[in-house]
């Protein structure tokens, strides 16, 4: 089974990339593609923690 942490660190890394994407880009469709690789990494997130959470 893999570790929590490698999903969080996954999650943290696609969080950054959505995060540079919105503050460095101009256009609209870029803003808006990383925001959805930011709510992409909540995603993981909340999967991840539910995956562990449950026997």
């Amino acid at each position: 089974m893999i570790p929590i942490s490698w999903y969080l660190i996954f999650a943290a890394a696609l969080f950054c990339i959505g995060l540079f994407g919105v503050l460095a880009r101009r256009n609209a469709i870029a803003i808006l593609m990383g925001i959805e690789l930011m709510l992409n990494a909540v995603n993981v997130n909340l999967i991840a923690f539910w995956r562990y959470a449950t026997p």
